[in-house]
């Protein structure tokens, strides 16, 4: 089963001193083993690059990983759409463009995969049903949210 990895787990597999490493190096190794391919979408890729310095040491990065790369469908990219409105007619915010969870959520729902995240609260509030993989230190989240998750890091 594919699994799609957010920006903060991709962060935190090359911060040593996040507080997520620890996790995220042995659910993406397990995950590996178990369930691959792991893919990053295309904006994860860009929002990483901010604290690379050259594209030769994000590229390195990412090979590093061993994470697939994959750009959005039109379908996810509308999905996206829809979801940066919901998220304007609720925030009434000052934001202009859609953001990137609401790209990341849209592949992950349209694609019907798991999300290996650390930050749950901005997908969940704008798409149905998703099924993610949290760090056990988080809250669980009501299943009203979420589709099935094990909050161990386990694929449900």
């Amino acid at each position: 089963m594919t699994v799609f990895v957010d920006t903060n787990v991709v962060i935190a597999l090359l911060d040593d001193k996040d507080k997520f490493h620890d996790w995220a190096r042995l659910t993406v190794a397990r995950l590996k083993a178990e369930s691959p391919p792991l893919i990053i979408p295309d904006i994860v890729y860009c929002e990483v690059s901010v604290a690379m310095k050259h594209q030769g040491e994000m590229d390195e990065a990412i090979a590093g990983l061993g994470f697939e790369r994959l750009p959005p469908t039109n379908a996810a990219l509308f999905r996206a759409g829809k979801a940066f409105k919901k998220y304007r007619d609720v925030n009434k915010g000052p934001k202009l463009g859609v953001l990137p969870d609401h790209i990341i959520g849209a592949m992950v729902e349209v694609l019907n995969v798991p999300l290996l995240t650390a930050n749950p609260k901005d997908f969940v509030k704008y798409f149905d049903n998703l099924n993610v993989i949290l760090p056990p230190e988080l809250p669980a989240l009501p299943l009203a949210a979420v589709g099935p998750h094990d909050p161990a890091g386990a694929p449900a």
